[in-house]
């Protein structure tokens, strides 16, 4: 589900923006973009998201002021220095050479001002930036609560939909079997030359009806429904989406299986329509932590 969270910290040496952007996934991604001298902190911004969410792509943005002045700093080995300047005055001493040794003479050695990186302790960059991030956090979880909410509602009116759905089919069960019996028999008189044994008609002919009753195909998909509706409803707070995942699949099992053994034109067509609002339940559940 999507959702959006900022905040802001720190003080003009080191202010943090912090935003946190949530789109969906059925799998959880996590992408983190930070300065420099804040990566060392990268894992502690992953867990958090991890601690609190199963499901999304998250693009955590940090950006820091005055991160170019904190982060480097020109270092003088002046140590170095001087062994090159004790070194040119023995040259100029043992060689009688002329000239001074001046500033640009020592600049020409460019191992003698080097470029450091500023090391600041993460701990206290961490104190400064976990408790915003969190807070963004909370702000997209709202907002995604908020979605979820809605897409609850939509869910369960498809639910409703396939039910009555089902409903209509298993109130055209027995005339359903009633006609397969009757085309059944119809064919089989066609076919045979001679009037063969009634009882093994009989029975060849029940047989073949029984393949067209799909009564046990949807007591299984009310049962799934039921189980759906259930996890829906449920106000622990518990991950359910891998559960309704599981859920949707067994149900469009059920409605395959009815397709390939109802031998009704209405049935057909409640299965289509069926089918046509598990896909969209489908597409929705993947979105739910």
């Amino acid at each position: 589900m999507t959702g959006f969270g900022r905040r802001e910290t720190g003080d003009d040496a080191a202010h943090l923006v912090i935003e946190v952007r949530s789109l969906n996934n059925r799998y959880l991604d996590i992408q983190v973009k930070m300065p420099r001298g804040l990566a060392m902190l990268e894992p502690r911004v992953k867990k958090a998201v991890q601690d609190r969410f199963s499901r999304g792509r998250f693009d955590v943005l940090i950006t820091r002021n005055g991160e170019r002045e904190k982060s480097t700093r020109l270092v003088v080995n002046e140590e170095l220095a001087g062994q090159y300047v004790a070194a040119l005055r023995d040259l100029k001493s043992r060689y009688g050479l002329n000239g001074d040794i001046e500033l640009s003479t020592l600049a020409a050695f460019q191992d003698i001002v080097s470029v450091s990186e500023t090391m600041e302790d993460p701990e206290k960059l961490w104190q400064v930036l976990s408790t915003s991030l969190l807070q963004s956090l909370e702000e997209l979880d709202r907002m995604r609560t908020e979605e979820g909410a809605a897409l609850a509602r939509d869910i369960m009116a498809r639910i409703g939909t396939i039910d009555r759905l089902a409903s209509s089919i298993l109130k055209r069960v027995p005339l359903s079997i009633e006609h397969a019996r009757k085309r059944m028999t119809e064919t089989l008189h066609r076919l045979v030359a001679e009037q063969p044994d009634p009882m093994r008609l009989a029975q060849e002919i029940a047989i073949l009806s029984e393949r067209t009753d799909v009564t046990e195909e949807l007591t299984r998909l009310g049962s799934h429904m039921k189980q759906f509706c259930a996890l829906m409803m449920d106000e622990k707070g518990e991950a359910v989406g891998r559960k309704l995942d599981f859920l949707i699949q067994e149900m469009g099992r059920e409605v395959n299986t009815i397709a390939s053994k109802a031998m009704d034109a209405e049935i057909s067509m409640d299965v289509v329509n069926i089918k046509a609002e598990l896909e969209k339940i489908r597409e929705q559940v993947q979105n739910i932590e």
